[in-house]
């Protein structure tokens, strides 16, 4: 069940970040009217999961022992109108295997759930909140979430948990090594399965997979809150501001960021 919770949730995750990030662009363009300038508090207002994701690669990186290049956090618009946040630049070389690349274009993801994780548990103790709405109790729920919004600079907190949630997410570049990867544990669980290995490793596996996978589905639990709350927020302020000067944002395919 854990397991399935996280496969749930992150493909949710996916589908609130592409909604954000098209919206949340869409609403300063629309304030703005101006592009460039739309470009540029768009990814201020996301700096903070923009600099995790990239120091997530360099840092991974240089721990790996692969050579680095350029880092840089100024966004850029794309040829298909994309935008780009920011990258990181290391190099592929021959002695570079799927393995190392995989775990490197998988940093932001990791090190973006430990941070969300870490301010679930230690600032907000989201399990007293989770205890709360199992008794369905609604005086129990009320007097948590009281707590929660009582926690000293709550907004930012909660600013913080959005940003990262929102940059924490692999690009394609980030997935290439990817099915090298799953091909290569393939191969392995194969092997495993010949050998008879497959039980034993399994039964070992269990117990420490399962306690990942329940701090998964918390911080994602947790960043899932937090986006569709903002993801209401922009929707509402969207609809204002076209009001108000009279114009809508037309979304098309090529619209989003990276």
């Amino acid at each position: 069940m854990p397991f399935l919770w996280v496969a749930s949730a992150l493909l949710v995750l996916v589908l609130l970040q592409r909604w954000i990030h098209t919206h949340l662009h869409g609403l300063i363009l629309l304030v703005t009217g101006n592009p460039d300038l739309a470009l540029y508090i768009y990814a201020i207002v996301l700096f903070p999961g923009v600099l995790l994701h990239e120091l997530s690669h360099w840092v991974t990186a240089k721990l790996l022992g692969v050579r680095t290049g350029s880092l840089s956090v100024i966004p850029r618009r794309q040829a298909d109108g994309s935008v780009q946040l920011g990258y990181v630049e290391y190099y592929r070389g021959k002695t570079l295997d799927p393995v190392r690349e995989s775990i490197i274009g998988g940093a932001p993801l990791i090190v973006g759930t430990l941070v969300i994780l870490l301010i679930s548990l230690k600032i907000f103790d989201v399990t007293r909140l989770a205890a709360a709405v199992q008794t369905g109790q609604v005086d129990a729920v009320t007097l948590a979430l009281t707590d929660f919004f009582d926690t000293p600079l709550v907004m930012l907190w909660i600013y913080l948990i959005f940003a990262i949630s929102n940059g924490m997410l692999p690009s394609a570049s980030d997935r290439r090594a990817w099915p090298a990867f799953i091909a290569a544990m393939l191969l392995l669980t194969g092997l495993l399965y010949l050998l008879g290995l497959t039980d034993e490793v399994a039964s070992g596996l269990a117990g420490p997979a399962t306690s990942m996978f329940e701090y998964l589905g918390i911080a994602f639990s947790v960043a899932i809150g937090i986006d569709s709350l903002f993801m209401i927020l922009l929707a509402s302020l969207e609809a204002i501001a076209g009001r108000l000067k009279g114009v809508k944002v037309v979304y098309g395919p090529g619209d989003g960021a990276n």
